[in-house]
């Protein structure tokens, strides 16, 4: 579990490594578990199986949105409940989540498999590309529950204070999944569909293992069989706490299934496209994401136990990160956009050039969509679900939707390459306003309706904490 006396008085300095390193690389890698999907499949079946996978990624964002809704609902939770000391309210709040993740794994499994082939005529999909994405999507459907695991309970072993067991797991699972899919795809020739059974096995081993660490005696907040209940207002909360990592996947969803639906229009080229600067984006959504998630346990905890200045820092630590990765990843994309774009594609020229001019567009977006994901997370951290809320679905609803409705009309399908990036700059503007008022209340003590409270100097700390 969280050694209390070292997330009040450990250098932030270091609490940033132990917890965001390992997060980092283990989301990394879990992503990179897509990417080689796309990379295996790209070789071997060509621009329709790279179409067919791209088309059925965003269903699979509904896995990750449960997944996270619950994972990070709790672990924000959990965090919070330790700050305070109270260590038998995390208890409960982790004793409900694992019967809601079997519960909500099992749904999700009844609606995919229902609805996948539906979802992807409402996209326009048609041809081999339907038939691929089909395939591919009812075979992750299948394995749901596993999934769902894998992903909720990565954050909640990181919490129990286990970044590096979590990140054992996640690195296991892409090994896995790395040589399955040389196996199924290469050498088996069973293109997506077996592209799909590997990701299924990969995440289910990872699943497994963190589930079992909670059961075992290693565990800090260690599972009793017995105590596993389901609450509906313990449930409630964990929802509504966890609701803006929803949003957050939900307004993923969004972008691609408005993106992919424009760009149908253009071709098949341009939606092959779309999918290789996705995966490619991927690993700076991850980087952010990991920087995020990492940081959660520090501001919840120190910001449950009043220590605001601890939060400040571990704030601005945050903000750096994410600006630098942003500033790095520009120019790596500036530099080589060519080279990266051949890993997944290089026999046909036509999709370089439609790949290349995305890219060159695409690429101004992570100057600023790492800070608009930390702020959602910090909100979402600190128990502010409202605003954590506004961040992620404003950016969708408020500025992508206006902007994919107005750029492709005027500039055809570079307007469609250019509506992200605005809407992350313009959500950007926005969440600074949010940040300064917020260093503000953490300088002086006072949450954002003005309430006073204890500065972190004020505090006085009895033998028992």
């Amino acid at each position: 579990m969280i050694n209390e006396q070292k997330m009040r008085s450990a250098s932030i300095g270091k609490l940033f490594l132990k917890f965001v390193l390992p997060a980092t690389i283990g989301l990394i890698v879990a992503g990179i578990q897509g990417v080689i999907d796309g990379f295996f499949v790209g070789n071997a079946a060509g621009s329709q199986g790279l179409a067919g996978i791209t088309l059925a990624f965003p269903a699979l964002l509904a896995i990750v949105a449960v997944g996270h809704m619950i994972g990070i609902g709790t672990s924000s939770l959990v965090a919070l409940a330790l700050g305070r000391a109270d260590r038998q309210e995390a208890l409960k709040l982790v004793h409900n989540a694992f019967p809601l993740l079997l519960l909500a794994g099992i749904g999700l499994t009844a609606i995919g498999l229902v609805f996948s082939s539906s979802y992807l005529r409402l996209l326009g999909a048609s041809g081999p590309v339907f038939d691929m994405a089909n395939s591919y999507l009812k075979v992750l459907f299948s394995g749901s529950v596993l999934l769902v695991l894998s992903i909720a309970l990565d954050p909640l072993v990181r919490n129990d204070g286990k970044p590096r067991l979590a990140m054992i797991c996640v690195v296991a699972s892409v090994l896995v999944n790395l040589v399955l899919d040389y196996i199924f795809v290469m050498r088996m020739e069973m293109g997506v569909t077996g592209a799909a059974i590997a990701t299924v096995i990969a995440f289910s081993f990872s699943g497994i293992l963190l589930a079992l660490y909670f059961f075992s005696g290693w565990a800090g907040l260690r599972l009793k069989p017995r105590s596993l209940s389901l609450d509906s207002r313990i449930i409630l909360r964990i929802m509504k706490a966890g609701l803006p990592s929803f949003a957050m996947q939900f307004s993923t969803f969004f972008l691609l299934f408005a993106n992919e639906y424009m760009l149908l229009s253009y071709g098949e080229l341009a939606v092959s496209g779309y999918g290789i600067i996705g995966y490619v984006f991927s690993i700076f959504s991850l980087i952010f994401e990991g920087i995020a998630v990492g940081t959660q346990p520090i501001i919840g905890f120190n910001y449950g136990a009043r220590y605001y200045s601890r939060v400040a820092k571990t704030l601005k630590m945050a903000i750096i990160a994410c600006l630098g990765t942003g500033a790095v990843g520009f120019l790596i994309l500036s530099i080589f956009p060519e080279q990266i774009i051949r890993i997944f594609n290089h026999d046909s020229s036509e999709l370089l050039a439609i790949t290349l001019n995305g890219m060159g567009i695409f690429m101004f977006t992570p100057l600023a969509q790492g800070t608009v994901m930390l702020s959602s997370v910090y909100f979402q951290s600190i128990n502010r679900s409202n605003t954590a809320l506004f961040i992620q679905l404003g950016k969708v609803f408020l500025f992508l939707s206006p902007l994919l409705l107005i750029l492709p009309s005027l500039l055809g399908l570079d307007g469609v390459w250019l509506a992200t990036p605005t809407a992350e700059f313009l959500m950007f503007l926005v969440v600074l306003g949010f940040l300064w008022k917020e260093f503000g209340f953490l300088k002086n003590g006072k949450t954002i309706s003005g309430e006073g409270r204890c500065l972190a100097s004020e505090i006085v700390l009895t033998p028992n904490e």
